[in-house]
């Protein structure tokens, strides 16, 4: 096997993993690992990228001693400063933080933060330092330094989300960790959005069967207020079917999380829909204002939008919803026969109408708009109903 060939599978393994398909890493460096003709250097690389499956798999007591492995070779053979042993070492950083090692966790963060790494380049290493940055900040958190553990994760996620985009999958796993800490902190209204992005980033990029985008739902469920079953600002109308889903069941109560991982199992567009959704999880009490003067949060000095002249038609199967063009684009939910509403799509700035199809013509819905936008404030989410059937 040529060089050529190895670095292309190896890229390949990256990209699995940058997707989340973590069996298809799997079986992937399994394979790679069964050529005899790998080089040490190659071998090396295919073992670190096994562990960090693994891990992501919950195979911890196999991901710890391959981490573990991996880290003492590379530092062995390329030094402590090297890309590679920098990489690895992150890598065994996450899987002690996984086991509770917060001490040792904490150690190997910051050697890999003080390594010297470029972390301007778009290599997976540099990837991996950003991501160590956002794993010392959630280790701060299980460690109840709330107030540190949010000004940095807040910092880390900017940072992240600039180098990487919104859409990526780290940029929405940690867009809700600091959702579910700015609900624990109290500022339920930056929550919401950042909750929102997530879920709505999920469905976008994981579509709504995903283990995560599932899980995001069942906690917005769970903490959201249903909306009403009257008619808000229409008389009652007659629809006909929607095979909506209803609302999933909601998680029980509030939790904390020793680990570093994601808050929900497995693990794009960003959404803001003010007075829809809530937070997650309740950790601890108290924390600062965020970093000033980054997008992560939008400032009171942000322009507003809000939804205006919102109609609702009867399509026979469908609704109908209209409303005046908006700057930004708009969220939509759907609330059906008051359970709590769930995201179904957004749309692009100036879009005037959308149609929800095959609705349940014996079931009352809600539909719901709220604009979307990731550097503005907002006013409340706007909705109409059909009222009773």
């Amino acid at each position: 096997m040529s060089t050529v060939d190895v670095t292309e599978r190896l890229d390949e393994v990256e990209r699995l993993i940058r997707g989340w398909d973590f069996p298809g890493a799997r079986a992937a460096v399994q394979r790679l690992l069964d050529e005899p003709e790998l080089s040490d250097d190659e071998r090396l690389t295919a073992r670190r990228l096994l562990a960090e499956v693994l891990r992501e798999l919950g195979d911890l007591d196999a991901a710890y001693d391959l981490a573990e492995a991996v880290a003492m070779q590379a530092e062995r053979r390329y030094g402590q400063t090297h890309p590679s042993t920098v990489h690895a070492v992150a890598v065994l950083a996450a899987v002690r933080h996984d086991y509770d090692e917060w001490d040792e966790a904490e150690r190997l963060y910051h050697r890999v933060l003080d390594s010297g790494v470029d972390e301007d380049g778009p290599g997976p290493v540099a990837r991996a330092v950003r991501l160590a940055r956002v794993n010392l900040a959630l280790l701060q958190r299980d460690r109840g330094e709330t107030a540190l553990a949010l000004a940095m994760l807040n910092a880390a996620y900017v940072i992240h989300r600039r180098e990487y985009g919104a859409e990526d999958l780290d940029t929405i796993r940690i867009a809700a960790e600091l959702a579910a800490l700015l609900y624990a902190t109290g500022d339920v209204l930056q929550a919401r959005r950042l909750f929102t992005l997530a879920h709505a980033a999920a469905r976008g990029r994981l579509g709504t069967r995903h283990p995560f985008t599932k899980a995001v739902e069942w906690e917005l469920a769970s903490v959201e207020p249903p909306m009403p079953s009257a008619p808000i600002s229409m008389p009652p109308l007659v629809v006909d079917p929607v095979v909506v889903p209803p609302a999933p069941p909601a998680a029980s109560g509030a939790s904390s999380s020793s680990s570093s991982r994601a808050i929900w199992p497995l693990l794009s567009v960003v959404v803001l829909l003010a007075g829809v959704f809530a937070g997650l999880w309740v950790w601890r009490h108290g924390g600062p204002d965020l970093i000033p003067d980054t997008p992560a949060v939008a400032s009171s000095s942000s322009p507003e939008f809000a939804v205006q002249d919102l109609t609702l038609a009867d399509g026979g199967t469908t609704l109908t919803v209209h409303w005046t063009a908006l700057p930004v684009g708009v969220v939509i939910a759907l609330s059906r026969a008051g359970e709590p509403p769930a995201v179904v799509d957004t749309v692009p700035p100036g879009t005037t109408e959308y149609v929800v199809h095959d609705v349940d013509p014996k079931a009352a819905y809600c539909v719901v708009l709220g604009p979307v936008d990731e550097a503005v404030s907002v006013t409340a989410a706007t909705s109409v109903c059909t009222g009773d059937r």
